[in-house]
């Protein structure tokens, strides 16, 4: 029985800077190539009304393209991420990377992810 390989957040920084989205999802990595025109104009817009919307209830903050890390064996890198300020203490690591955050938004792609092994 062959054992699959499962990657986890110290294999991220091995990976080459090439313009690629590099994530772990239970132990698996993805690989995405950089997003199209219509999926960047959509989460600037979302994250221009989100920052809007937070500037006036002054509840938390927005923050485009954090690394997200939920365990070792989960580091993703979401479009858009919504934390409370009374969550922002607890949910940044000693990294400076927010992990489990209020809302996290990523708008379906017309793309797919490949699977990197």
């Amino acid at each position: 029985m062959a054992v699959a390989e499962r990657f986890t957040s110290a294999d991220l920084a091995l990976m080459p800077d090439d313009n690629k989205r590099y994530e772990i999802i239970e132990g698996e990595l993805y690989v995405s190539k950089s997003l199209g025109f219509e999926h960047q104009y959509t989460c600037g817009r979302f994250v221009q009304l989100l920052n809007t919307w937070n500037d006036e209830a002054n509840l938390g903050v927005v923050l485009p393209t954090p690394g997200l890390v939920f365990a070792e064996d989960d580091d993703v890198v979401p479009d858009v991420v919504w934390i409370s300020r009374e969550r922002l203490n607890q949910v940044v690591d000693e990294a400076g990377h927010p992990s489990w955050p209020s809302k996290y938004y990523r708008p379906a792609s017309p793309t797919k992810s490949e699977t990197g092994k």
